[in-house]
């Protein structure tokens, strides 16, 4: 749900940065929080698709009778950078509720 919403995001800036010749400034603050938004849901992916990697090399090792500690301390690490991003989202996403669409006059 969370790549989901990073891509509606993403959708957004864009759709922000083509109607600020119109729009002006509303659509430059817009543009700036929804940018803020997505690039906290993507270090939330790119954690995912780390750990995911770092779970698959934590089973190589095993398998092959290394260590697979160091993997897990990583896992953790990742871990802990998701976690961090999904406390800080709801405060980068009230800014953007907030504040509304962009529209004329504004």
């Amino acid at each position: 749900a969370l790549h989901q919403a990073r891509k509606a995001a993403k959708r957004a800036r864009y759709a922000a940065e083509a109607a600020r010749p119109a729009l002006g400034k509303p659509a430059k603050r817009h543009r700036k929080r929804v940018k803020a938004v997505q690039q906290l849901l993507g270090v939330h992916q790119d954690s995912v698709v780390a750990r995911e990697a770092l779970r698959q090399l934590a089973v190589e090792a095993h398998g092959a009778g290394e260590s697979a500690f160091t993997w897990g301390l990583l896992y953790g690490t990742e871990q802990s950078r998701a976690e961090a991003a999904e406390r800080e989202l709801p405060e980068v996403w009230e800014k953007v509720r907030e504040e509304g669409p962009p529209g004329p006059g504004g």
